[in-house]
């Protein structure tokens, strides 16, 4: 049980690390300055905003639910001694599962249906996204059913007899979802990535280094960096270079873009929101580089989202995150 529970922590972090997709559709024939512009053009047009729609339904769903449901596992599984076993009914601290509602649901019911069907056909993504979703399906059942028990506090009344029923096919569930979650999130990053750096050169080429354009390359860089941070045995040269390399752009965007309007307050969040992933990035170099060892209070907060010590990769998560809002908000 030890290594499902390694991949959800895995899993929980790589879909925070998942931005929304952006950006302005190129002009169709109904836009103002599509006129006299090549069918072919018209065509390519259509298709990005066919897999820009068929992206933000999955990257809809993915938001919506796989952070909150890693997190159910590990308050379900936390006070549990031996996972394996399950609850032996000595326990004093008792959470359920989270409920899985249906307005959650909603965002992972219909749309991940039509977007399956939809084109552009991603085989590998497609069936990835159908596999969550059967995952999540199969959870909400036994997840609710589960949380009902312990938020009623039934286990006082049958000493755990249904909280031990209940723990095998619960952890089935979890362990299942968590295999469909690694796999869609691997899937819809290699997808999402690659879309959102050719509607970068689509940007430039179009309009030239606007707002949008700045706001998307500056998240690609950011992503970049957490990719590579991650862990604590990242080559340092290289990830000097990232960090370089994002405040090179987000030097140009203030420059250029940061006194512009309309929007001249949201984009100072979003700067400010860099400036503290750029000072975060720059923490977590120093304290790798140096090999700066976590005092035992920092070693305990290392999970915890708000609390992770400066340096750690917990912590630059936290701030990219803040980014990843900021961004969306643009």
């Amino acid at each position: 049980m030890s290594r499902t529970l390694s991949i959800a922590a895995l899993a929980a972090s790589l879909s925070l690390l998942l931005a929304a997709c952006g950006g302005k559709a190129p002009a169709t024939d109904g836009d103002p300055g599509s006129a006299g512009k090549p069918e072919a053009s018209t065509a390519s047009a259509d298709a990005q905003q066919q897999l820009t729609a068929k992206l933000n339904a999955y990257i809809g769903c993915f938001n919506a639910l796989d952070s909150k449901t890693h997190s159910s596992i590990q308050t379900y599984t936390r006070w549990i001694k031996d996972v394996d076993a399950g609850p032996s009914g000595r326990e004093t601290n008792v959470y359920g599962p989270f409920e899985i509602g249906d307005y959650d649901m909603k965002q992972c019911d219909a749309p991940v249906t039509e977007a399956i069907a939809a084109k552009p056909a991603l085989a590998d993504l497609d069936a990835a996204a159908g596999h969550y979703q059967q995952a999540l399906k199969a959870l909400v059942p036994i997840s609710k059913e589960a949380h009902d028990y312990y938020e009623r506090q039934d286990f006082e009344d049958d000493k755990f007899a249904k909280g031990k029923q209940l723990h095998a096919p619960l952890m089935t569930a979890f362990k299942d979802f968590v295999v469909a979650s690694e796999t869609f999130n691997t899937e819809l990053e290699r997808q999402n990535d690659a879309a959102q750096r050719e509607q970068l050169k689509a940007l430039e080429q179009a309009e030239g280094r606007t707002r949008e354009y700045y706001r998307l390359a500056m998240m690609l860089e950011a992503k970049a960096i957490m990719e590579m941070m991650g862990e604590d045995d990242f080559d340092v040269a290289r990830a000097r270079e990232r960090l370089d390399a994002f405040n090179r752009i987000s030097d140009e965007a203030h420059a250029k873009v940061a006194d512009q309007e309309p929007g001249k307050l949201d984009w100072n969040s979003f700067e400010r929101g860099a400036e503290n992933f750029r000072r975060e990035g720059k923490e977590r170099l120093q304290r790798v580089s140096a090999n700066t060892p976590y005092t035992d209070f920092e070693r305990r907060m290392l999970d915890s989202p708000s609390m992770a010590p400066s340096g750690s990769a917990g912590r630059l998560l936290h701030i990219y995150n803040a980014l990843v809002f900021q961004s969306n908000r643009q």
